[in-house]
């Protein structure tokens, strides 16, 4: 047998293992089982983790048990990305603690998006993966896959709780405004720039205020403590 497979079936189990006990004590034993046993079986399959570094070791146990909801839909993009042929980017990937598709499901085209430990849209229009767009991948869409890890269920239920009340909150100052900007740039600042966990990827990426975003309309400093500088205009 292969060694691929075997760490599938390895990784697998482990996965199966420790959703079931997180599943047990959430109420949801079966389903935590099932999803633990399907991330573990791809993400071993895609040697995902790098099981020789600490980092690797607690990605795995951190996607099986306190950020097992957000695994859950990393388990379902993979399942759309595999359905639709969205191809992996094996270097992006392989040890890399997180799976990172060239296209795949994306809610907006042009910009990447990560569910869980699974990163969709990391080529450009073209195909094509430039260096920005690596950089992007390494030091912006990585972090969202470890903000996910850390705050575990908090994550999607914060970060969707923002760009719900930003959005009332722009609409809001746009129709007192009498309509004189444009609603969909105002939402744009407001519900996503403005995002604590967008600013500080952003910021990580050395993209801070984002480009073509205008700057009085954002946090004026990048994230603190995201040990990056300002980036300059382009």
């Amino acid at each position: 047998m292969s060694r691929v497979p075997q760490e599938a079936i390895a990784v697998g189990i482990a996965g199966a293992l420790l959703g079931g006990i997180t599943g047990q004590i959430v109420g949801f034993p079966v389903l935590g089982t099932a999803i633990g046993a399907v991330s573990g079986a791809v993400a071993g399959a895609r040697r995902m983790y790098d099981w020789k570094s600490p980092r690797g070791i607690g990605a795995f146990v951190l996607d099986h048990t306190w950020a097992l909801a957000t695994t859950s839909a990393a388990v379902i993009a993979t399942g759309v990305n595999a359905a639709t042929g969205a191809q992996i980017d094996e270097s992006l990937t392989t040890r890399q603690n997180r799976m990172t598709f060239e296209k795949g499901l994306v809610l907006r085209r042009g910009f990447a998006v990560t569910f869980g430990y699974v990163i969709n849209g990391a080529a450009d229009r073209d195909g094509t993966m430039s260096e920005r767009r690596r950089k992007l991948v390494t030091d912006h869409e990585d972090q969202h896959v470890w903000q996910a890890r850390m705050f575990g269920p908090i994550y999607p239920v914060v970060y969707a709780g923002w760009f719900a009340i930003g959005s009332i909150v722009a609409t809001m100052k746009w129709l007192v405004a009498g309509r004189k900007t444009k609603l969909i740039e105002d939402v744009d600042t407001t519900a996503y720039y403005r995002n604590p966990f967008e600013w500080h990827a952003y910021s990580c990426d050395d993209n801070w205020p984002p480009h073509g975003v205008d700057a009085t309309k954002v946090w004026a400093q990048p994230f603190r403590g995201s040990s990056r500088t300002p980036s300059t205009p382009r």
